[in-house]
């Protein structure tokens, strides 16, 4: 899995029991971001605990503990505090010895649910871990709401990679005839291609059954968006395995000649098929579509291709955008941790005024006694 990102954003005063600075650290995985909210006390916990678990004193440094004076209204202290803070944890994650952020102190702290952790071997933050960690065990499901998305997104790449070797498949087969080499890396291309997709049905199975797992630690309107994208996943799944049980023929230069016209014209007539019959689909259709210069010296298998590669460069296109999108969400949150900090701030102010009020009413009183 990618490298995991942790940062210390920003922060906020809390007034209970005692006023208070907490910390706002923000996790960026691969595909989703949270913010958990943390005091000083609870990072010397995590210190704590960890030494526990592990056995040894940890080599990380966490900031001073200031023994006088009032740590909430020192910005300067804070500011100081952010940084070496981050810093710890920072070191932590990107450390080699991957013994502390193994630990269940590490993953509480984090939020992360420890489900699974025993039968991957690696850990889910480790920056080297492959994405075969997140694999469960057959007949397992996934019951963690961060690993059945790293999951999903495993599934997609397995897709890709299956299209992938079908173009690739169909490219080199046209060359089968002639070349002993072709017909080699078509059949192999192939097997890599079913391979994708045993592969991609295995954790789709998975991802089903921990969706209904999924239903009691998430909302409604989010187990409905996971269960619209597992949808169209398993559809273009189903696509991509009727594809790769079309046998591929390549045929002789005058077969392919005498039928290339009507295979055309279906194709761009809109035919469901272009390797079934074409003859029946190419009655029903009122006038073929005109090609284009990108199109007309392509044969039907260059077509094809052609098709798949659109289709790839709309999926990379929803992506970036589906990432812009995230950016876009994630700003709004910081803008309204930090609108939260001002008000906070705006209330504090406005205790000190009113404190500051009762005093000078006080002193009047007092003054007024005296004359």
């Amino acid at each position: 899995m990618s490298e995991v990102d942790i940062t210390i954003r920003s922060y906020s005063t809390s007034p209970a029991p005692k006023p208070h600075t907490v910390y706002h650290v923000q996790i960026r995985l691969p595909l989703r971001s949270y913010t958990v909210m943390k005091r000083f006390s609870d990072f010397v916990k995590l210190a704590s605990d960890m030494e526990n678990v592990v056995g040894e004193s940890i080599p990380f440094k966490l900031p001073r503990k200031q023994l006088f004076g009032n740590s909430v209204r020192n910005m300067e202290l804070i500011e100081e505090r952010k940084a070496v803070l981050e810093k710890f944890l920072r070191d932590i994650q990107k450390s080699s010895d991957q013994r502390w952020r193994l630990s269940d102190p590490w993953r509480d702290f984090l939020g992360l649910s420890a489900a699974g952790r025993a039968n991957q071997g690696s850990s889910l933050l480790s920056s080297s871990s492959s994405t075969a960690s997140l694999v469960m065990p057959s007949g397992k499901h996934i019951s963690d709401p961060v690993v059945w998305l790293d999951t999903l997104h495993e599934v997609k790449t397995l897709l890709h990679e299956a299209r992938k070797y079908l173009s690739d498949r169909d490219t080199l087969s046209g060359t089968g005839s002639v070349n002993k080499n072709g017909v080699l890396e078509s059949l192999s291309a192939a097997a890599e291609a079913k391979k994708c997709l045993v592969q991609s049905g295995t954790k789709i199975v998975m991802l089903d059954r921990g969706l209904k797992e999924l239903a009691s630690s998430i909302g409604q309107g989010e187990l409905r968006r996971r269960g619209d994208m597992l949808n169209l996943v398993k559809k273009e799944r189903e696509g991509l395995e009727s594809l790769a049980s079309t046998v591929s023929r390549h045929t002789d230069d005058t077969s392919s000649a005498a039928s290339e016209s009507p295979d055309r014209a279906a194709l761009f007539a809109g035919s469901k098929s272009v390797l079934g019959n074409v003859a029946s689909s190419a009655k029903r259709v009122l006038g073929p579509l005109a090609e284009t210069g990108e199109t007309r010296q392509l044969d039907n298998r260059g077509l094809l291709t052609l098709q798949m590669q659109k289709m790839q460069s709309q999926d990379d296109t929803l992506l970036e955008f589906s990432k812009i999108l995230a950016r876009q969400k994630q700003l709004g949150i910081d803008i309204n941790d930090e609108l939260e900090l001002q008000n906070e701030m705006l209330r504090m102010l406005e205790d000190d005024v009113e404190n500051s009020d009762g005093k000078l009413r006080r002193a009047d009183r007092q003054l007024k006694k005296i004359k």
